[in-house]
């Protein structure tokens, strides 16, 4: 007689089958009620790491309020803090470290250990700054945020993380020195911020502010930083003239260079600016870096890395 087995579904799987919409509503009350979001999203995560499971309805929809903690590959622990307003600090609660962009922040760590400067520009609140920081307390990291209220959450990241080799700058990187005008969506805590007004046309609301813009060339010069190792770039389609404004340095130093490309126009650009230094093109995808002869936009997966590196020595980076 054969035994019968039945099926026990996993929480995720139980979550999953109940009524979205009553679902969701659930999640956003726990979402803003102290101390049951601690609780919830606590006991939730043990439960997922227990159960070698996990919801998407809740990743989603019940996001951590307060400190989040993770354990880097040296030992430190980075620390973020969200008011259930940012999608990157959320991301790292429910799946480490590694969980927002995972095809690009474990490279990113690396680079960074042996980086002596890095940039950090659209460092929004702080995760690739304060990664460096933690990677390398010898070397020095500069974090560019040029909107008040994210900078203000970078700041308090900064001091929740006790580094002092991470510095915030407020102000946007671009093409030349000047004051110009910023554009965000409505919120404190907005995912998208640029420059670019073509970007931000899309919005049904937008909010315009004037920001500081100071040139990588400038910021360097100013601050007598011998040599760039490493640099980010995420600010929404004006990639191509932050390294417009940083051509001396770029001659100069040759950094490695992680840069998103939302395929909305900015490759060709990209190609004009590094292609006459000898900059090859990966693109960070989860199978690994993949080399291509020209900048191509990807959906999902936007982060490339610019090196002047042949194949070969990419792959061992």
């Amino acid at each position: 007689m054969k035994a019968e087995v039945s099926f026990v579904p996993g929480p995720a799987t139980v979550i999953n089958q109940l009524d979205e919409g009553y679902a969701k509503r659930a999640l956003k009350q726990l979402r803003v009620s102290q101390p049951f979001n601690y609780l919830a999203t606590t006991c939730m995560r043990a439960l997922f790491k227990v159960t070698s499971s996990e919801s998407e309805l809740i990743i989603k929809h019940l996001h951590r309020v307060g400190n989040v903690r993770v354990t880097l590959p040296n030992g430190r622990t980075l620390r973020l803090w969200s008011r259930a307003d940012d999608w990157v600090s959320n991301q790292i609660f429910w799946r480490g470290w590694t969980g927002y962009e995972p095809e690009t922040a474990p490279l990113f760590y690396r680079l960074a250990t042996r980086a002596r400067t890095t940039i950090d520009v659209g460092a929004y609140v702080g995760f690739y700054s304060l990664l460096a920081g933690h990677a390398n307390p010898a070397g020095q990291v500069f974090a560019f945020e040029p909107l008040p209220e994210v900078h203000e959450r970078l700041r308090r990241n900064l001091v929740l993380n006790g580094l002092d080799n991470v510095h915030c700058v407020r102000s946007a990187a671009g093409q030349s020195d000047g004051i110009a005008e910023f554009f965000s969506m409505p919120t404190r805590m907005p995912t998208s911020s640029s420059l670019s007004p073509e970007l931000m046309r899309s919005a049904a609301e937008l909010i315009t502010s004037s920001v500081e813009v100071i040139t990588l060339d400038t910021f360097v010069r100013d601050n007598k930083i011998p040599r760039v190792d490493l640099v980010k770039i995420d600010t929404e389609n004006t990639e191509p003239q932050v390294l417009s404004g940083m051509r001396t340095t770029l001659e100069r130093d040759r950094p490695l260079i992680i840069c998103e490309v939302l395929g909305r126009g900015s490759e060709g650009p990209l190609e004009e600016i590094l292609r006459p230094l000898g900059y090859r093109y990966y693109h960070l995808t989860p199978d690994g870096l993949v080399h291509r002869d020209h900048i191509q936009g990807h959906p999902e997966w936007l982060n490339y890395l610019f090196a002047t590196l042949s194949p070969e020595e990419a792959v061992n980076l």
